[in-house]
């Protein structure tokens, strides 16, 4: 068991600043949802979250608790605010993930649908460590504020020609630095992208009931 006092600055952060809604989780459950580390970018190599870089003084806090506490290798992080899952298995993720709820609720236990380890599990400041790729898994309805964080390893599918990234949060004279490859990345700049800076050629229209197609230049 995490003593509940282990959870207090990445809690006084989304206290503060509660976390966005996460369209691409929408699915998957309904409630907050973002993650922080290394992700998939669609069409671009694994890189890290834009959440990362815009809250660095949140990931600082929760790379401090995983030295702490987490004892898996991982590369992501995935933080849930209210967020009730519905049943589902992580399938971006390999290998074994390090899940624990935290704050004020009632309610709202994991329940593993299939596997060694089916059952309803109480993970308010329990860990439960599984491979939840391969488990089939929801969260049971609870009331209050439920906090959860998990720890895991990204699939490394569309890898950057020259290797994985590293990236972490310093405390650097009174500020939170979110360093990439040793190099300060902030909210304004954010990673390079290759459609940032293109100029925009034209517009187009397209309407499929009547047929036409109109170009702007």
């Amino acid at each position: 068991m995490i003593p509940p006092e282990a959870f207090e600055k990445i809690l006084d952060e989304l206290e503060k600043r509660p976390l966005g809604v996460n369209k691409y989780r929408n699915k998957a459950g309904d409630g907050r949802s973002q993650a922080f580390g290394l992700v998939s970018r669609r069409c671009l190599p694994i890189d890290y979250s834009r959440q990362s870089w815009l809250r660095p003084k949140l990931f600082y806090h929760l790379q401090e608790f995983a030295k702490k506490y987490v004892d898996i290798s991982w590369t992501s992080i995935t933080v849930n605010q209210n967020f009730k899952a519905e049943p589902h298995r992580d399938k971006g993720n390999q290998g074994e993930s390090f899940l624990v709820a935290f704050g004020d609720f009632t309610g709202g236990e994991l329940v593993v649908h299939e596997g060694d380890l089916s059952g309803t599990h109480n993970i308010r400041y329990k860990p439960i460590k599984t491979d939840f790729s391969k488990v089939l898994h929801s969260v049971k309805d609870f009331q209050g504020h439920r906090y959860s964080l998990v720890f895991y390893t990204l699939k490394p599918t569309k890898m950057p020609p020259e290797g994985l990234p590293k990236g972490e949060v310093v405390f650097e004279e009174g500020k939170y630095l979110f360093k990439r490859d040793g190099k300060v990345i902030t909210a304004k700049e954010g990673l390079p992208h290759p459609l940032r800076g293109r100029k925009k050629t034209g517009t187009m229209i397209v309407n499929r009931s009547e047929g036409f197609t109109v170009m702007f230049d």
